[in-house]
């Protein structure tokens, strides 16, 4: 029976040395019109990983950049939660996974290890896991869970040696993060119990020191010299490199810049110093990619920062032996894949982490502002917590998140939004009754569809009546999202 770091080895071994790529979004911006801007700038990418795009898309970008090699950045599987195998439609998730993979032949899955659907509570951006041991274990039970499931669909196609080897993401903080365990440890846990390899984020490494580790460690060096001591950066198959900048509608009055992870947002010196020092650690042997995650950046400052990438000379000496070119996959080893399971500590799909779960629902409540943090389940978690992060993020980030992010409300529903003005109704009423109560997660993630369905709802519960417009150009909205997300999708007349 393999042990999880042998398991990581020989699916590692299969995946060759990509080099320095970017990041990308397949319309934002266009990706060939990118890929067409870096060519005539004389600096094209070793590879690219695409964000997860509809299947015809990903063909498309597949048959115009052949001989590209191609990765890919998954989304909406939520390995942090403790009830996902009972509670999420984790199986569709990792379905698409593996639909999309085998489309452009990637031979690794990105994914953050976080959520936007936490205790039935469901969120625009990322929220990271609580950092705990019985967190650590859930993640890991989910992770190893979701790639063998990846090894099963592959077997079933007789394709094994096309697995992709499911990878965990440094997440981000916004502004704060609750937890007992250094983040480094955290994944070292996981490391310990699951054989799924690991992107390292230098942009999310320095948010973990602003909002959480700055009282201990002077400058983001100190931190990460900490962090790279204990962090399973033998597991690290990427490296990720992206901007950081404030909120929309956030002007920082520190002295310390209360930046975010923004892909669109320059990509400050102090990451490329981040960068320089991760790349000098001997303990980083499994790497086979760099890049410059770039989606929303315009691209004439995405042509600048990759050629500055490129320059870098730790990066070039990251790959100048080009060790790890691949080797011959082996056959699905479907006996192996059950003793994994074992190995791991995975108990068949229950409500075995009931306790757990509650926990993750306190959390989401306290991020939202609808519970307070002092007499809450969590409050032993928060030490080291950013206070003032934690308000800022619930007063000003995730309102801006729910009414503006992946679609304004105010420009998608306009006279709506206008009379319910009139009537006093305001931003913090959405906020109450989104967060109101825990909601079941029954369908595969979608913000845009979720806006709309809880704005129709919000609509017929404060001004009953507008429902029927409200329903009528939420209808018309679906429909254009499905068509452009190449859907099928019912869409029904008002009620």
């Amino acid at each position: 029976m393999d042990s999880p770091v042998e398991s990581f080895e020989a699916r590692a071994a299969r995946i060759p040395v990509h080099g320095i790529g970017l990041s990308v979004d397949v319309f934002s911006p266009d990706l060939l019109e990118l890929h067409q801007a870096l060519e005539s700038a004389g600096s094209l990418p070793e590879y690219l990983e695409i964000f997860k795009s509809p299947t015809r898309e990903l063909a498309r970008v597949c048959a115009a950049l052949p001989g590209v090699p191609l990765a890919y950045h998954a989304e909406g599987l939520w390995l942090i939660d403790p009830a996902m195998r009972f509670a999420t439609p984790w199986k569709q998730a990792v379905e698409t996974i593996a639909r999309h993979t085998e489309v452009i032949g990637a031979g690794w899955a990105t994914h953050e290890c976080a959520g936007k659907q936490i205790g039935g509570y469901s969120f625009g951006t990322y929220l990271p896991p609580l950092l705990t041991d019985a967190s650590a274990k859930a993640v890991a039970a989910n992770t190893a869970w979701a790639q063998g499931c990846l090894d099963e669909w592959f077997a079933q196609k007789d394709k094994p040696g096309a697995v992709p080897l499911l990878l965990l993401e440094l997440p981000p903080l916004t502004y704060f993060g609750f937890g007992d365990l250094p983040v480094s440890e955290f994944f070292a846990q996981i490391a310990e119990r699951t054989s799924c390899g690991m992107v390292l984020d230098i942009g999310h490494l320095w948010t973990h020191w602003r909002y959480r580790e700055r009282r201990r460690f002077r400058s983001p060096e100190a931190f990460a010299a900490e962090f790279l001591a204990t962090f399973p950066l033998d597991r690290v198959v990427q490296i990720h490199l992206a901007g950081l900048g404030v909120h929309e509608k956030d002007e920082s009055l520190n002295r310390l810049p209360d930046w975010i992870d923004r892909h669109d947002a320059p990509v400050p010196g102090v990451l490329f110093d981040l960068l320089r020092q991760v790349l000098g650690h001997p303990g980083l042997t499994a790497l086979k990619g760099i890049a410059l995650e770039v989606d929303t950046k315009a691209v004439p400052v995405i042509v600048e920062e990759f050629g500055q990438l490129k320059g870098e000379q730790a990066c070039q000496r990251a790959f100048s032996h080009r060790v790890g070119e691949g080797v011959t996959p082996s056959r699905f080893d479907r006996a192996g894949y059950q003793s994994a399971l074992h190995l791991a500590g995975l108990p068949a799909p229950t409500k075995d982490n009931q306790g757990l779960a509650e926990l993750y629902g306190v959390y989401a409540r306290v991020a939202s502002g609808q519970e307070v943090l002092g007499s809450s389940g969590i409050a032993s978690l928060a030490e080291g917590v950013d206070l003032e992060g934690l308000h800022r993020y619930a007063t000003r980030y995730l309102p801006h998140e729910l009414l503006c992010w992946g679609g304004d409300i105010a420009e998608l529903f306009p006279a709506i939004w206008k009379s319910l003005e009139k009537r006093g109704v305001i931003t913090t009423d959405f906020m109450r009754f989104w967060f109101r109560q825990s909601r079941p997660v029954a369908d595969p993630y979608d913000f845009f569809y979720l806006k709309l369905e809880r704005w129709v709802e919000f609509v017929g519960e404060v001004a009953p009546d507008l429902l029927e417009q409200a329903q009528s150009e939420a209808g018309i909205l679906r429909a254009l999202h499905a068509e452009l997300n190449d859907e099928a999708i019912v869409v029904e007349s008002p009620a």
